[in-house]
């Protein structure tokens, strides 16, 4: 029997592109943090370094003057010499510092991305993803680059953003023509050194069965890290190993590198295998994990 007359549209087939799949995935992942109020909280508080760089940019500046503050700050010059914004250390330490980038990194990275594919396993998303035409790979990338934008919010826009309130502040415009030479190198070492801790802490959650337990695995690796490299500098009677052997400061040295900030004596090849090693060695293990043979796409 046919139906007639019921209001039925001819179906028109519209292929839709590759990419266009599995971005709202990055999109998703990006805006996973700000849905919440404590998300909200946790990103801001992650902005407060750079807060208090600001203010003293504006201190130096003569923006903002409490009772000859910036006479004093500009006499001790030898003594202010790290908030300096003329160097580029300036704008990389606000990153790389252990502290307090160490603790802020872990803290918006568990909040949101140690838990990024853990999350879809848990709710038991992934089989569904598959059917979607949406490969475990194009999955993987769109968990990556989302997860890369958000950590690069802080790592990478922070220090942009601060050396153009510098440029701002500047009383003419030869401090732009100064420091404008080593600012392209010393993003592009953020942003790498961004995406080996993004990826090391996404492929992580890859292998992960709970988001719990990635986030504490990524905590292990990135604060453990640092007590097994002062181990192993013992052992091995190698001082410098506690300098790049760890995750974070590995990312430190290959950071200041790029930046031509000094990397305090530490090696930047090991520090380059340490994480490359480990980002290789964690995808070998994910590829199979997400069991690209039986996907759909």
């Amino acid at each position: 029997m046919t139906i007639r007359e019921l209001g039925y549209r001819r179906a028109v087939y519209e292929p839709v592109p590759r990419w266009r799949r599995w971005l709202p995935l990055a999109r998703q992942e990006f805006a996973h943090l700000f849905r919440s109020r404590a998300g909200v909280a946790v990103f801001c508080a992650c902005l407060l370094p750079f807060v208090v760089r600001i203010f003293i940019l504006m201190v130096r500046s003569g923006v903002v003057n409490f009772v000859g503050m910036r006479e004093r700050m500009l006499t001790r010059s030898q003594l202010f010499a790290q908030w300096d914004p003329t160097r580029p250390d300036f704008y990389a330490e606000a990153v790389l510092q252990t502290f307090p980038g160490l603790p802020l990194l872990v803290l918006l990275s568990a909040t949101v991305t140690a838990g990024a594919i853990a999350r879809d396993r848990a709710t038991n998303a992934l089989e569904l993803l598959w059917t979607r035409g949406i490969s475990p790979i194009d999955y993987l990338g769109a968990k990556l680059l989302g997860a890369w934008a958000l950590l690069a919010t802080l790592t990478v826009a922070g220090p942009f953003v601060l050396w153009i309130v510098a440029v701002l502040v500047a009383d003419d415009w030869s401090f732009a023509t100064a420091t404008a030479p080593f600012m392209p190198q010393l993003l592009l070492g953020l942003m790498l050194v961004t995406a080996a801790w993004t990826a090391i802490c996404v492929l992580i959650s890859c292998l992960s069965q709970t988001p719990s337990q990635a986030i504490v695995t990524w905590c292990i690796v990135m604060i453990g890290s640092s007590a097994v490299a002062n181990v192993t500098a013992v052992v091995f009677r190698e001082p410098a190993m506690r300098s790049w052997a760890s995750v974070w400061d590995a990312g430190g040295v290959v950071g200041r590198w790029f930046a031509a900030v000094s990397t305090r004596g530490a090696p930047v090849v090991p520090a380059t295998l340490v994480l490359g090693g480990l980002v290789v060695g964690l995808a070998l293990l994910a590829r199979k994990r997400l069991s690209v043979g039986e996907a759909v796409g």
